[in-house]
C-alpha cells in the first residue's frame, strides 16, 4: 500500500473510533437524565446507573410480592362474598 493509502486508512480508522465514542458519550448522557443524582463523571454515572437499577429490581420484586398477597386475599374476599350471596338467594 501506498503512503496515500494508510493515511487514508488512518483517517477513516479515526473517524470510526470518533463515532464509537460519541455513541458511548451519548448513552452515558442519556443515563444522566434518568439516574438521580448523576453526576458528570462517567465512571460515577455508570456505577451510579447500576446501583439505581439493583434499587428499582428490588422494589420491584418487594411491589410483586404484595400485590401476589393483596391479589391472593381479595380473590378471598371475592370467594367468601360469592359464597354468602348464593346463601341469601
Amino acid at each position: 500500500g501506498s503512503d496515500e493509502w494508510h493515511k487514508q486508512r488512518k483517517e477513516s480508522h479515526k473517524e470510526v473510533e470518533r463515532r464509537r465514542r460519541e455513541v458511548i458519550n451519548q448513552g452515558i448522557d442519556r443515563l444522566a437524565e434518568l439516574v438521580p443524582s448523576a453526576e458528570k463523571n462517567k465512571g460515577r454515572i455508570l456505577a451510579q446507573a447500576v446501583d439505581y437499577i439493583h434499587r428499582l429490581k428490588a422494589t420491584e420484586a418487594k411491589n410483586i410480592e404484595k400485590w401476589t398477597i393483596e391479589k391472593l386475599l381479595a380473590d378471598q374476599a371475592i370467594s367468601e362474598l360469592t359464597s354468602q350471596n348464593e346463601q341469601l338467594k
